[in-house]
């Protein structure tokens, strides 16, 4: 597949709360809707709580929803990533009860057991019970799924330093190496880790060159809207994110999630919590985001990657806007392709049309050289800054 197009998954009337409101009826109809958009491949998650109730204990009713899930995808001929160890999602972070201590989390919130606590994770890169845990986790899923198909790739988890910090980036490195060697032992499909924006502009302990060591190719998610030197409907921050990952790492990135929260109404500014804390949130006007995708997916396919997966399917409805994590972090609800009732939104055209606009356009592949500095992570925002304006100047001259 030249450059694969698709979507991060969480039912709009779910949420969240897929696995433990589970409904097959609901997937088969919005897996429709993800190939009706042309869409290759839909990356889901695996909510920790939901799928290891208890550290030796799988649970059998999501192992067998996760079949019917797959069983979906293959009648729609869709690909499926699924994403292990969430872990953070939306602000917040998502784990079962057993694998917290009493120490708070020093930035996000904990979902447990149906409700929301401040208590952080526990070592999850060394503790020996959980490393069991996680191993036990990995085997059971891989050894089940991994002869389907429709498995494009399996992800070691999402933005996991949001959960927790490694103590040093050799503990980081090391995490990663037991899992991709744990998975590898009983599957034969590629490897990928979603690292994220923050793991580019600082040191959290999961540098890319590490990563990329155990990583089959490389991921990246980033946000135009969440950086604080650019404009926010800059549409060359997000490939250039791509191409830095790929510098840093020495191997191929997918763009696995990108995308921003849009409104009917004009691009303003709210006030959202993303974790603890209060802070404003841009809501981007529906046409001005279009016009945003058009030029990013644009952008993506020159530099070379290996494709863009949106972030996410569908706003979420009001019934759902008093539940975690939307009741405080407003801006969560709205980064759909689908509006809260169902409808496409601009950005949904955008996307079913791409593939034929970039056959007719015929679009290059383009040379963008970035030389990344040995110690780059001694000074990661400072570096990046830098390398993005140096960047934009090659844009300028080509």
């Amino acid at each position: 597949m030249e450059f694969l197009l698709g979507v991060n998954y969480w039912p709009r009337k779910k949420a969240m709360y897929w696995w433990k409101e589970f409904d097959e009826k609901e997937v088969k109809e919005e897996f429709s809707i993800i190939k009706e958009l042309n869409l290759d491949v839909i990356r889901i998650f695996l909510l920790w709580e939901d799928f290891q109730p208890k550290p030796d204990i799988i649970d059998d009713k999501n192992m067998r929803n996760l079949s019917r899930v797959l069983d979906i995808a293959s009648d729609l001929e869709l690909l499926i990533i699924p994403t292990f160890f969430i872990g953070h999602m939306s602000g917040i972070n998502w784990l079962p009860e057993w694998l917290l201590e009493d120490t708070p989390h020093d930035r996000f919130l904990t979902y447990s057991s149906g409700r929301v606590i401040d208590r952080r994770a526990r070592n999850i890169y060394e503790d020996k019970e959980i490393l069991e845990a996680e191993k036990l986790l990995l085997d059971s899923v891989t050894g089940e799924f991994d002869d389907s198909p429709v498995i494009y790739a399996w992800d070691i988890s999402n933005e996991i330093d949001n959960v927790r910090i490694p103590r040093t980036p050799d503990i980081g490195r090391k995490w990663v190496k037991f899992i991709y060697k744990t998975i590898k032992e009983n599957s034969s499909k590629p490897i990928t880790f979603g690292i994220h924006q923050e793991d580019i502009d600082r040191d959290k302990h999961f540098r890319v060159q590490d990563v990329a060591r155990y990583n089959d190719f490389l991921c990246m998610h980033a946000y135009s809207v969440y950086t604080d030197f650019t404009d926010p409907l800059d549409p060359y921050f997000v490939p250039f994110a791509c191409l830095l990952t790929k510098a840093l790492g020495g191997k191929e990135v997918l763009m696995e999630e990108f995308g921003m929260p849009i409104t009917q109404g004009k691009t303003r500014k709210i006030k959202s919590a993303t974790g603890k804390h209060i802070t404003e949130h841009y809501l981007i006007n529906e046409k001005e985001a279009a016009n945003w995708l058009e030029k990013t997916l644009k952008c993506l396919y020159e530099v070379g990657t290996l494709g863009a997966l949106y972030w996410n399917f569908a706003d979420y409805p009001e019934d759902l806007w008093d539940r975690p994590p939307f009741n405080t972090a407003i801006h969560e609800r709205f980064f759909g392709l689908l509006r809260g009732d169902g409808s496409l939104k601009p950005t949904a055209i955008v996307l079913r049309e791409f593939k034929s606009r970039l056959k007719l356009r015929r679009l290059k592949k383009r040379e963008f050289p970035i030389e990344v500095p040995n110690d780059y992570y001694k000074n990661p925002k400072e570096n990046l800054i830098n390398l993005y304006h140096k960047f934009i100047e090659q844009l300028g001259d080509q």
